[in-house]
């Protein structure tokens, strides 16, 4: 049986709900649309390149009907800065 340890304040901090996953385009030199919501109409708040590290938050996935693609909130840190944002879920490997 494994060990079991407890967590810090510090340690539990960075405890997430989601699942670590990867950006993934499938297009070399693309990157991925991060938007401020879950919609091809949301504007662009960043943008990631493929095998960036991102956490979903949940893998419950909001269906935008206008481009009829399924987004997910994902958490990740650039520049050192935490940031919140919505990707296509298919570029990290959730059902499109």
């Amino acid at each position: 049986m494994d060990k079991m340890y407890e967590l810090s304040p510090e340690q539990m901090g960075q405890v997430t709900g989601g699942v670590i996953r990867y950006i993934n385009t499938g297009i070399a030199g693309k990157d991925a649309a991060i938007r401020n919501g879950a919609s091809t109409s949301a504007g662009w708040i960043d943008h990631l390149p493929t095998g960036y590290q991102v956490d979903t938050v949940t893998d419950q996935v909001v269906f935008d009907p206008v481009s009829r693609r399924n987004f997910v909130e994902i958490n990740y840190i650039k520049d050192g800065v935490e940031r919140n944002g919505w990707v296509a879920a298919s570029i990290v490997g959730l059902p499109r």
